[in-house]
């Protein structure tokens, strides 16, 4: 029945084609016949896609009718007539989805911890969870014998606080609970973190409670209390702990991260800190993968270089150059170096070239993890390696002083390199117009841009610390986005998830916060409506501007003839809603997600 069907549906559109009318659309997956008579200088495509096409180039207005695909790569891109010449039955697959949803370049995530951090964090006993939930976690696991470690993640950073400023000794407490067990227990900035006094000797920090960039909180004896922030995080994590999970546990968690990502959207993801777990192992999990066709999207990682080690700098490039050279694939760069600028805004470790209201003595412009010239030294020693920076800058003394070093290295290096700033929270004009003039690239964060509510007690924190210290000519609120945008600057989207969880959802929910300014779900107002974008300027962060902060522009990011075929198949065409439709995006399915070619995630 199905063959007689399509034999009829076939002579039917042979006659309307005889009688001067248009073809009739195929159904989804459907071959169907050429428009005209078979031009034999055409070639025959794997792939033909009709439907609302956002190409995110501007040579095509955003926008086409159809695309071809073969050998995994556009071979022509356009409206429905040219795309039905590379159709060949038995031969082409044919999806039709006119009238239904939106078609997109694969999305790029500009900066999370999907590999480096939350496949990881499904394996841990216990995460995302209250601080209190996780002492009961802790109490099970030791009675019920056996473990050697205790690591997990995700308490909130304002519930210790008030202990914090008290002075509780929070390293007391765990050792109590598992004597002689490691204990670590970090919060969802990553920021922060309490351990217990097996922890403190281990990295020796019950003696000589310092780490340079970060601090190691007293309680109220003058004794370290196991609150630790900013780099003694990562360091009580490298001299108590090192790798935790083999090459073959992480390959694992890298599974997991790549199907979430797919699910969400994202063929292109950059991972901010992949070294946290699994100093090399994580890298050689990845290359792995990629040598087995397993990786089916393009990652981007990078090694973490701590400011406690700056005076070995040229040592930890040179390692990470090694780690680069033997790991980098098809699919896998892993030639990028993390360095944390400075701390976060709402903490008060933000580095601000103005005074915080009320600081500490010694911390009134913030946490300055790095001096200005070593950020010079170590930027320009990567690039002169091939190796490229990407930064935490969350205040504008820290986004600054990380455009004067990346500025400085492309003269001494004779070449611009695309080193990339992240977060940019607070960053001064002057400084947009820089990063502009210099091609630099931003991963805004856009999914975090509705954070202020009069009536919440955390954010007022935030209004305390920074609000007075703004105005229209030095500081902007919040993530300036569409001012970046507006002065030419790459504005690309990041998450920095696990630290937003919104990014359960898809890609959407991040543009929906893009433009409107509020989490979905959420009553809290707009930080700062005047930095809203377009959908076609969010989309356009989400897709080329990705790419471009990635290097890879010149092969994927649009629907463009001779890119890689990397693409996204949407339940719903956001591009035709008007403002009051706008938080109705996050609700955009992904029905299928297509890597070079291929379906690499269907909702099926």
């Amino acid at each position: 029945m199905k063959r007689t069907i399509s034999i009829l549906l076939t002579v039917c559109m042979m006659i309307a084609l005889l009688a001067g009318c248009g073809s009739p659309a195929p159904a989804a997956s459907e071959t169907v016949q050429p428009a005209e008579a078979e031009d034999s200088s055409k070639e025959t495509a794997d792939l033909v896609v009709f439907g609302t096409v956002y190409t995110a180039e501007d040579e095509t207005d955003g926008l086409a009718e159809a695309f071809a695909v073969k050998d995994g790569k556009y071979i022509y891109v356009g409206d429905r007539q040219g795309a039905e010449q590379f159709v060949k039955e038995g031969k082409t697959e044919v999806l039709d989805r006119t009238g239904e949803g939106l078609i997109i370049p694969g999305c790029t995530e500009g900066h999370s911890h999907y590999f480096g951090i939350y496949g990881v964090l499904l394996q841990l006993p216990c995460a995302n969870c209250s601080y209190e939930e996780m002492i009961n976690v802790l109490k099970e696991q030791v009675a019920s014998g056996g473990i050697t470690q205790f690591i997990t993640f995700g308490w909130n950073n304002s519930e210790l606080r008030d202990r914090k400023a008290a002075g509780d000794n929070f390293a007391k407490e765990l050792e109590s609970i598992a004597p002689g067990i490691p204990v670590l227990l970090m919060d969802n900035s990553g920021h922060n973190a309490v351990c217990n006094t097996t922890v403190l000797v281990k990295s020796g920090l019950l003696e000589h409670p310092s780490v340079r960039g970060g601090e190691v909180c007293l309680d109220a004896q003058g004794i370290a209390s196991g609150y630790v922030s900013d780099q003694a995080v990562s360091y009580v994590f490298e001299k108590a702990f090192g790798e935790i999970l083999s090459m073959e546990q992480f390959q694992e968690t890298c599974k997991i991260a790549q199907d979430m990502l797919l699910r969400m959207g994202y063929t292109n993801a950059f991972d901010a800190y992949l070294n946290q777990y699994c100093e090399t192992s994580a890298f050689e999990a990845l290359k792995a993968l990629d040598d087995k066709d397993e990786l089916k999207m393009n990652v981007a990682a990078s090694y973490n270089i701590n400011s406690y080690d700056a005076d070995l700098y040229k040592e930890k490039v040179d390692k990470v150059a090694a780690i680069a050279e033997a790991n980098e694939s098809e699919h896998f760069n892993p030639r990028y170096i993390k360095l944390f600028a400075d701390g976060v805004t709402e903490e008060g470790t933000g580095w601000l070239l103005n005074e915080y209201r009320n600081a500490p003595e010694g911390k009134e412009h913030g946490n300055i993890i790095w001096e200005p010239e070593e950020l010079t030294d170590i930027v320009t020693y990567a690039n002169s390696k091939d190796l490229l920076i990407h930064t935490h800058s969350y205040g504008d003394a820290a986004c600054k002083a990380m455009l004067d070093a990346y500025i400085a290295s492309n003269e001494a290096n004779g070449g611009k390199y695309r080193n990339c700033l992240g977060h940019v929270r607070n960053i001064r004009k002057e400084d947009i117009t820089r990063a502009a003039d210099n091609k630099i690239p931003v991963a805004a964060n856009l999914i975090w841009h509705s954070d202020y509510d009069e009536n919440d007690p955390e954010q007022l924190i935030i209004k305390n610390y920074l609000i007075d210290l703004m105005s229209e000519d030095v500081y902007y609120s919040g993530y300036p986005m569409k001012s970046l945008i507006e002065s030419g600057v790459i504005v690309t989207s990041s998450t920095d998830a696990p630290a937003a969880m919104i990014t359960e959802g898809t890609a959407m929910n991040v543009l929906q916060v893009a433009v409107t300014g509020v989490t979905p779900g959420d009553s809290a107002q707009p930080f700062a409506a005047e930095e809203l974008l377009t959908i076609e300027e969010g989309l356009e962060a989400l897709t080329i501007n990705g790419a471009r902060q990635l290097g890879l522009e010149e092969e994927r990011g649009s629907v463009k003839e001779g890119k890689y075929a990397d693409f996204v198949i949407l339940d719903k065409n956001i591009l035709e809603y008007d403002k009051d439709q706008y938080n109705k995006i996050g609700e955009t399915k992904v029905v299928s997600t297509y890597f070079e070619g291929k379906n690499v995630y269907s909702a099926n």
